[in-house]
């Protein structure tokens, strides 16, 4: 993902203080009216709330994100938080850490928050990178709580060298994503990113990686951005992807006309090469603080007809984009909901949709 349209979850500031509320999920719990019921339900809330009273307030100092599956009929979103080195959700995840077991994903994501923001040479010493964790929560129960999904991300600030830097260089990637996970090194891994690498082409990078600890596939996640259409198709058959092109085709051109010019392909690395699993990201030609609610409402009707999205889960994204006030002890908040970009999964044979959207919490003035 890009920075001009990363909004999994890392731009923008929200009060230095934040609601008066201890965790997340006391705040959280004051905007159930907010959660359409078509993409929450209450068994999908209770997961919710269980997952963020875990979780401080810091939260809301920066985006934070929900992630809904457009063609399962359970109502139930994943949940993403930002913990950017040097802020407060980082200094909550370090403090973890430092408690947690010696060998356990806690105590391997805190030291690396904590490298992160203490070592000058670190991987995102630069300030240009953040991190994401994306929380499964659809499909399992609050009492299996599993790592969530770690994902390096640029910040919201315009294209340096630096910033290329964090991408250009498959060796120190992928030994950066080892250590927040706490995996030993993959050789076989690493051989195929450094050959994904080899054989990009000049207008292609990667832009975002993450891994899965809490996944029984050992992979490392790259988002690699293209143009829709051939140029995507051409790119998958150099990287040797054994999907179908034709399903590739077909999601990008009913898609034309209603997304940026832009894909991002979203493949998954493993020792025997790339995964058939492929995700095909795409955005609106819109900021993501523009709620795009006409724009939207066409692409999701899109999805809706090619029978990638159920029509409740259609009917509930396109309820999600608003702004909202809210009163709280230490003041007046104005709480902002916007969809970021849509994934259209391809894997063998099926096509299915995914949504993710964004809050913001903001201080009224």
């Amino acid at each position: 993902m890009r920075a001009d349209e990363d909004s999994r979850g890392n731009g923008g500031t929200g009060p230095r203080e934040g609601p008066a509320h201890s965790t997340v999920g006391g705040f959280l719990a004051e905007l159930r009216g907010l959660f359409p019921s078509a993409l929450v339900d209450d068994a999908g809330w209770e997961r919710l709330l269980a997952l963020a009273r875990r979780l401080p307030i810091s939260v809301t100092d920066n985006r934070f994100g929900f992630e809904f599956d457009l063609c399962d009929p359970k109502p139930a979103a994943d949940f993403c938080v930002a913990p950017s080195p040097g802020s407060r959700l980082a200094e909550f995840y370090v403090r973890q850490g430092e408690v947690a077991p010696l060998e356990s994903p806690q105590a391997a994501l805190g030291a690396f928050l904590a490298e992160q923001s203490s070592n000058p040479r670190a991987l995102l010493a630069q300030g240009e990178g953040g991190v994401l964790l994306e929380y499964d929560l659809a499909g399992i129960s609050s009492d299996q709580p599993a790592p969530p999904g770690i994902f390096i991300v640029p910040r919201d600030v315009p294209e340096s060298s630096r910033q290329r830097e964090l991408y250009a260089d498959p060796e120190l990637l992928a030994a950066g994503l080892w250590a927040v996970a706490g995996w030993t090194p993959d050789e076989a891994i690493l051989r195929q990113m450094q050959r994904i690498y080899s054989l990009l082409h000049p207008t292609a990078g990667v832009s975002q990686a993450g891994i899965l600890p809490g996944r029984p596939q050992r992979a490392i996640r790259l988002i690699i951005g293209t143009r829709p259409g051939a140029d995507a198709i051409e790119m998958l058959e150099r990287l040797g992807w054994s999907g179908s092109p034709a399903d590739v085709t077909a999601v990008c051109e009913s898609l034309a006309g209603l997304t940026s010019q832009t894909v991002s392909l979203s493949i998954d690395v493993t020792a025997q090469g790339i995964s058939p699993r492929l995700g095909l990201e795409f955005f609106r030609p819109a900021a993501w603080h523009e709620l795009d609610r006409a724009g939207w409402g066409r692409l999701i009707d899109r999805l809706e007809e090619r029978s990638w999205c159920l029509p409740e889960k259609a009917r509930g994204l396109k309820a999600w984009p608003r702004v909202e006030q809210v009163f709280d002890a230490t003041g007046v908040y104005r709480i902002q909901q916007s969809i970021n970009h849509v994934k259209v999964v391809v894997d063998r044979g099926t096509i299915a949709a995914k949504a993710y959207a964004g809050t913001i919490v903001l201080q009224a003035i």
